[in-house]
């Protein structure tokens, strides 16, 4: 079986994203796979701790692996591999990723297919089809992939955790900042799915009606602890409460540019990435046979 290596020419264009994607087609195809990051640039470590927790690739190694002694896997079966432009096994399938246009193809490398992702929806219709001769498949921008999850907002804020309870879907789509008014609170919040919300942290009405409203996480500002029914009210909701040191308008400053430094991580953006890759459709190009086509 044939070796996929997905790969850029640099980070941050979402190439864990689609190894992981690509990875779960063919398993649910019924192709053992496993799922295996090269040491390299970027967070290795990280990418190769998230594959290995995926069900659908049992027996991925949770280290990342030194490219020089990586062996093929057995004839029937399929390796993903994310790594370096330079680091390509012999006879892997490679797909290359960028972010936002087509790029240009490292030099000796000769990729089956390009996924361009974060495609600006307007710009559709006009990504072509290939890129010289490689096809070029596109991943439309996205809320969900783009969202940060509560580690992302602990990192950004060196935030005292008031409350640590494992949230439900670690995936935030929306930075939500509580209304002066208590009112429209809980409507207001309800707008919002899978939201990261900041409220001053006195504002006990805030607090219940955003918990209310079920946030992810629950971002108090002010440095102050706030009433003994927030604590309760977030316990007893299962939603993170955490504490920033500085006043809401500077929580917010430092929160502003957490969507351009998330990473790709959580159900809910693997979830999503696969039905984009699935309607871009690299499968094609890479031709990789399924368990059905080779008979089993």
């Amino acid at each position: 079986m044939p070796i996929i290596f997905v790969t850029s020419a640099g980070p941050g264009s979402g190439k864990t994203g689609v190894a992981a994607a690509v990875a779960r087609h063919y398993a649910y195809q019924g192709v053992p796979t496993k799922l295996i990051r090269f040491t390299g640039e970027g967070n290795a470590q990280t990418d190769a701790a998230f594959f290995a927790s995926q069900f659908f690739v049992p027996g991925s190694p949770g280290q990342p692996q030194d490219p020089a002694s990586y062996t093929s896997p057995a004839s029937r079966d399929l390796d993903v591999v994310e790594g370096s432009p330079g680091d390509v096994p012999e006879g892997a399938r490679v797909v290359l990723v960028s972010a936002g246009t087509p790029g240009e193809t490292p030099e000796g490398l000769q990729p089956a297919v390009q996924v361009v992702t974060r495609v600006a929806r307007q710009d559709l219709g006009t990504m072509p089809a290939t890129q010289g001769d490689t096809p070029v498949c596109a991943i439309v921008e996205d809320r969900t992939l783009a969202g940060f999850s509560v580690e992302d907002v602990k990192r950004a804020l060196f935030a005292e955790v008031l409350v640590d309870v494992e949230p439900q879907d670690t995936t935030c789509d929306h930075l939500v900042v509580a209304p002066i008014g208590s009112d429209a609170g809980q409507p207001y919040f309800r707008r919002f799915q899978r939201a990261a919300v900041v409220a001053r942290y006195d504002k006990t009405d805030m607090h219940l009606a955003a918990l209310r409203g079920e946030p992810v996480v629950l971002v108090l500002t002010g440095g102050r602890n706030p009433s003994e029914y927030t604590y309760d009210a977030s316990r007893a909701a299962g939603v993170p409460l955490l504490l920033s040191r500085t006043d809401t308008e500077n929580t917010i400053i430092a929160l502003e540019g957490i969507f351009d430094e998330t990473r790709f991580e959580g159900q809910a953006k693997l979830d999503r990435m696969a039905e984009l890759i699935e309607s871009a459709n690299p499968f094609d190009a890479l031709a990789i046979e399924t368990a059905a086509a080779q008979g089993a």
